[in-house]
């Protein structure tokens, strides 16, 4: 087998013959192929992947890339695949779109021979593998792999070289309210205020998330205040000191599962695990052997 060419992080792990038709060649065979398939392709005629995870493009980053490209020219080719009226890009739409701002007319391109299914699992993979996409970006293109492609937790876990709990505590994103998960994007509150919501109703999530922003609560203070939403017996919340809520949180974010931790004036007690799928349940019982 020849040495590949620079493609970046993204390619080298993809998908065995698990996710493709045994009969035909899988993802990894393909791209050796279409290794000494480099062309120069008309800028113009490549479009967008649908698929792509990300939505967010920095300006400073892609200048900066522009900058590089046009000192050093263009180090790796893009992936694309032929369609109906030109080629759809596969991976590299910052190296793309850093070309057109610079008024290159072409691209180098390694031109794959995959299907919709194919294209679509390289475009997400490459850029979780890559980690250039924000926590949202990543827990909707996980949701992709998981809805869309039937993968269990581990099968992603494998394919995007990231742990199990990694991958079940991203995807837990997605249960957020678009409002908490607009400032989580923009930098406004921390992975930790978005966790401590996960369970509240919409109205209530917000809530809280509006108020952590204008105050600029710590992540402590919005984990408190869910908690006093989440019980049922008020009184109870009197009771729960910082250090519990914590502990509650470190093990949710372990075992990738919502838990309570609930103390008795005689020191007695009962730390409750909650699971929302048998899948869920089977990674939080691995955690335990």
């Amino acid at each position: 087998m020849s040495k590949r060419k620079a493609l970046g992080s993204g390619l080298e792990a993809l998908l065995s013959a698990k996710t493709m038709p045994t009969s035909e060649p899988n993802v990894e065979d393909k791209l050796d192929q279409s290794q000494n398939k480099i062309r120069s392709i008309p800028i113009h005629e490549i479009t967008r992947n649908k698929n792509q995870p990300r939505q967010v493009f920095f300006d400073e980053a892609l200048e900066s890339m522009a900058a590089s490209i046009k000192e050093r020219g263009q180090l790796s080719p893009i992936l694309v695949r032929a369609v109906k009226d030109g080629y759809e890009l596969i991976a590299g739409e910052r190296r793309w779109r850093a070309m057109q701002s610079i008024q290159e007319h072409s691209i180098n391109a390694i031109v794959m021979d995959v299907d919709d299914t194919e294209s679509a699992l390289i475009a997400i993979v490459e850029n979780v593998q890559r980690e250039q996409l924000n926590s949202i970006e990543e827990a909707e293109a996980l949701l992709k792999l998981s809805k869309e492609y039937k993968m269990s937790h581990d099968d992603i876990a494998k394919y995007t070289g990231k742990s199990r709990s990694h991958v079940t505590n991203i995807l837990r994103l997605n249960d957020l309210t678009d409002y908490t998960k607009s400032k989580l994007i923009d930098g406004s509150i921390e992975m930790g205020h978005a966790r401590a919501v996960l369970l509240l109703d919409p109205a209530t999530q917000n809530s809280i998330i509006k108020q952590a922003v204008a105050k600029k609560l710590s992540v402590r203070s919005v984990e408190s205040l869910a908690r006093e939403k989440k019980s049922p017996n008020p009184k109870r919340t009197v009771t729960i000191d910082h250090d519990t809520v914590s502990l509650e949180n470190k093990f949710s974010e372990y075992l990738a599962a919502d838990v309570k931790i609930q103390h008795k004036q005689n020191g007695s007690g009962k730390i409750e695990v909650k699971y929302k799928s048998l899948e869920e349940l089977e990674g939080i019982l691995k955690k335990f052997k």
